[in-house]
């Protein structure tokens, strides 16, 4: 009987603390250029290392076919950067869920609710859901 007990508790397998790698906020400076208006915008993403930071650059960049000027980590931006709200790399939208990479998500207004949406379809539904049913 207490074979079974013990191997009953090794099925899980404990956290070894020390591998675990955090997640670091990152800068991602991207350059977008139509017809020779050259435009530089900054976005910021959560990342575990530079691999990952990596991946996740690139694959946006070849979405929105943007070039990456550069990326790294945010405590080593300065402290310029460092100071200023940039905008996330991908957003969910509180109504639908999806992800969208709008330069401005559209905030709900009403006080004490931070949530963002892709388009003005889905705050329209989540005033009328949310927010008239509570007057």
């Amino acid at each position: 009987m207490k074979d079974h007990e013990q191997l009953g508790r090794e099925i899980a397998p404990a956290i070894d603390e020390k591998n675990i790698i955090p997640y670091e906020k990152w800068i991602v400076s991207f350059s977008y250029s139509r017809k020779n208006n050259i435009r530089i915008s900054y976005r910021e993403f959560f990342a575990q290392g530079f691999y990952e930071a990596y991946d996740i650059v690139m694959t946006f960049a070849e979405k929105q076919n943007v070039d990456v000027k550069w990326f790294k980590e945010k405590r080593n931006c300065g402290g310029i950067i460092s100071n200023y709200k940039i905008t996330k790399l991908e957003s969910f939208c509180t109504y639908c869920n999806r992800k969208f990479n709008h330069a401005d998500p559209i905030p709900c207004k009403h006080a004490n609710c931070y949530s963002i949406f892709c388009s003005r379809e889905c705050l329209d539904d989540h005033v009328m859901l949310l927010h008239r049913s509570k007057s």
